[in-house]
């Protein structure tokens, strides 16, 4: 798993990479808090995302929360089918703003 940070517009884009596991999990967490903490708003970038597991899911439960709580835009961009499957499944998909790419998020945003 690999996270790169990169500015856009307002905005911080945090594509991630690989598969979110449980080996990879705090690392995810560091990031993606690190990354909420100094931006504006977050755009998830998760097209190069291939498994998510609940491990993930429950990163993501703690930036969703994290993100209201400070006032700041969090939303999902390029989610994999496979992704999105599994975020529906478990009643996640409906607590995002996801958008079909970087670009559109970003400017959603902005």
């Amino acid at each position: 798993m690999n996270i790169t940070i990169s500015p856009s517009g307002k905005a911080l884009v945090a594509a991630v990479t690989g598969d979110i596991t449980h080996a990879v999990a705090g690392e995810f967490e560091a990031g993606l808090f690190s990354a909420l903490g100094s931006a504006g708003g977050l755009v998830l970038d998760f097209e190069g995302i291939g498994l998510l597991t609940s491990a993930g899911l429950r990163t993501l439960l703690l930036l969703y929360r994290e993100s209201r709580q400070a006032g700041k835009k969090l939303v999902l961009a390029a989610v994999p089918d496979s992704v999105k499957d599994v975020m529906s499944v478990t009643g996640f998909w409906e607590q995002f703003i996801t958008y079909g790419t970087v670009e559109n998020a970003v400017a959603a945003i902005s």
